[in-house]
């Protein structure tokens, strides 16, 4: 889906600016890693950059409901335990289920996991940008882009109860306002 959202995007531009061009190169795989790198970065920092929170809104894709690669992988990680589904069903604005819902995607490595892939999928673009011939500008705009996702943290929570920290507190007692539910 990526690839032809995104993607189709970038081999449109592209393929109007090869119409006009004598070049024959193949720019699609690499426009598809980036189209990929795009999207797997803004969701890793819609979940976890919290300078991205104060400029847009606190976890947006957990409000939309959307299936983004940390919470797919969160899910299949712990495929018994239900409550990222089920809080993600909800469609929240709760910024405590939010904070909740990040404290699952913190402790089962998920987003972790989705910033390694978005260092190997650098990492396999400027590899492509390279065999295509150099363009030191665009190697640039993706180790600028790449500094927000590596400077993440994106470790598990060690207080051992994460219940305790202030800036991720949740109330546990039932609230009509939220409820996770078992199924």
């Amino acid at each position: 889906m990526v690839k032809d959202k995104t993607g189709g995007l970038f081999r449109l531009a592209v393929g109007l600016m090869q119409a006009f061009s004598s070049t024959s190169l193949n720019f699609y795989p690499l426009l598809n890693n980036l189209a990929l790198y795009f999207q797997i970065r803004d969701d890793l920092i819609n979940l976890a950059d919290p300078e991205y929170m104060k400029s847009k809104s606190f976890c947006e894709d957990l409000t939309e409901g959307k299936f983004s690669l940390p919470i797919i992988h969160c899910i299949r990680k712990n495929p018994n335990d239900t409550r990222l589904s089920s809080i993600l069903k909800q469609r929240t604005s709760d910024e405590q289920v939010k904070r909740y819902a990040q404290t699952l995607l913190r402790d089962a490595g998920s987003l972790r996991y989705t910033r390694e892939n978005c260092t190997s999928i650098k990492l396999q673009i400027l590899g492509q940008i390279r065999s295509l011939g150099v363009n030191p500008s665009l190697e640039k705009l993706i180790e600028i882009l790449d500094v927000q996702v590596e400077k993440l943290d994106v470790s598990p929570n060690n207080e051992g109860n994460m219940y305790t920290n202030s800036n991720s507190c949740l109330d546990i007692s039932p609230s009509p306002s939220w409820r996770i539910d078992s199924t």
